[in-house]
């Protein structure tokens, strides 16, 4: 019996080190808390607050708005079938954050196409200069993913993610 309590404390423990609560949640009146997101959400953000924190940047928390408001953009994206960060309306990355509600200081968008695993995603990003100002930005303390899949996708993409982080005024 002491041997299995013993067990249970170290894959608790370890649990914990693995999938580290605080970079999901949400902040303090934003909703969807971390319990909401899906595994592949709570990943991304994991992947992106482990990049944010390597580089000494506090953590992005999640803001139900801005969730929406890339979701939206998600679908927006799948039924083009393309990503363009200029919306099919010619609008642009903040004008669709004031439109969704998000009065912002400082902004990023980062959209993706056709990968299936939130580690390949995170690295890809990384690995682009401007996806990952967006990422590393100090300034920005919220983040909203989006994410949309096209079964019938004419350009083969099938998986389309829109990512947005930020700072209210």
């Amino acid at each position: 019996m002491r041997h299995l309590t013993r067990c249970a404390c170290f894959l608790l423990v370890l649990a914990a080190l693995m999938f580290p609560l605080q970079y999901v949640a949400a902040a303090p009146g934003h909703q969807p808390s971390s319990a909401r997101l899906s595994r592949d959400m709570q990943r991304i953000i994991v992947l992106i607050n482990q990049r944010r924190a390597e580089a000494g940047i506090a953590p992005v928390y999640v803001n139900g708005v801005l969730m929406a408001c890339a979701q939206q953009y998600s679908q927006v994206q799948a039924a083009q079938g393309t990503i363009n960060h200029t919306g099919p309306d010619g609008s642009t990355p903040g004008q669709r954050l004031r439109r969704c509600g998000y009065n912002w200081r400082h902004f990023g968008e980062n959209l993706a196409a056709g990968y299936v695993d939130p580690d390949e995603l995170v690295a890809a990003w990384m690995a682009s200069p401007g996806h990952r100002k967006n990422i590393l930005n100090p300034k920005v303390r919220e983040i909203g993913l989006g994410y949309t899949h096209r079964a019938d996708d004419p350009g083969y993409y099938y998986d389309y993610y829109v990512m947005l982080v930020g700072v209210r005024r």
